[in-house]
């Protein structure tokens, strides 16, 4: 049994997460806060979510407002920090948000 290089398959995870989150995009349409936040819940229940990916393919231009306003729900969402570079090259310390659960379920 041959070992299993995740280098390989990380741009094709990287572009079925990108597709998955167009598609909620294209489904949950709007501006409005309560848009942005319903897209953005659905995607963070299915993966970690980035400030950057929240604004490219989410068109949320805001991730930190609508996290607040999530946790304000009652949803336990952690913050980790990473530095990434941004569309020119530019590395950022960027937010990367992560689904723990509701408090009130």
């Amino acid at each position: 049994m041959g070992t299993i290089n995740t280098k390989e398959f990380a741009p094709l995870l990287r572009e079925a997460k990108e597709e998955t989150l167009i598609q909620i995009r294209e489904k949950y349409k709007g501006n409005a806060k309560i848009d942005q936040r319903s897209r953005l819940l659905v995607a963070i229940r299915q993966f970690p979510i980035s400030t950057f990916e929240a604004r490219k393919f989410l068109d949320i231009m805001h991730p930190a407002g609508r996290i607040m306003e999530l946790r304000k729900c009652g949803w336990l969402i952690d913050t980790l920090w990473i530095s990434e570079p941004s569309d020119i090259g530019k590395l950022h310390r960027i937010a990367v948000y992560l689904l723990r659960a509701q408090t009130n379920e």
